[in-house]
């Protein structure tokens, strides 16, 4: 797939509207993904994929997160999510 294409198909993809945990539920599935195939990453490849992970989060959601969120909060939502989730 070219670029054109993987963005059409993640807007495509069907997702319930509002996932558990809102940008934070969405950002911390990408980190998932990430963690999962991170052995088959060069450490250049990883960088840039955080890369793009803090940009989303940069561009989506921090403005939301300091009005909503302390860091502790966050730290205490996500150790609360079921493993595997």
């Amino acid at each position: 797939m070219d670029q054109s294409e993987i963005m059409a198909r993640m807007i495509d993809w069907p997702v319930a509207s509002q996932s558990e945990g809102g940008w934070y539920g969405a950002l911390s599935a990408y980190a998932d993904c990430l963690a999962a195939v991170q052995s088959a990453l060069s450490e250049a490849e990883m960088t840039r994929f955080l890369a793009v992970g803090a940009l989303i989060y940069r561009n989506c959601c921090e403005e939301e997160a300091k009005e909503r969120w302390t860091p502790e909060a966050m730290a205490a939502f996500h150790r609360k999510r079921p493993a595997g989730a």
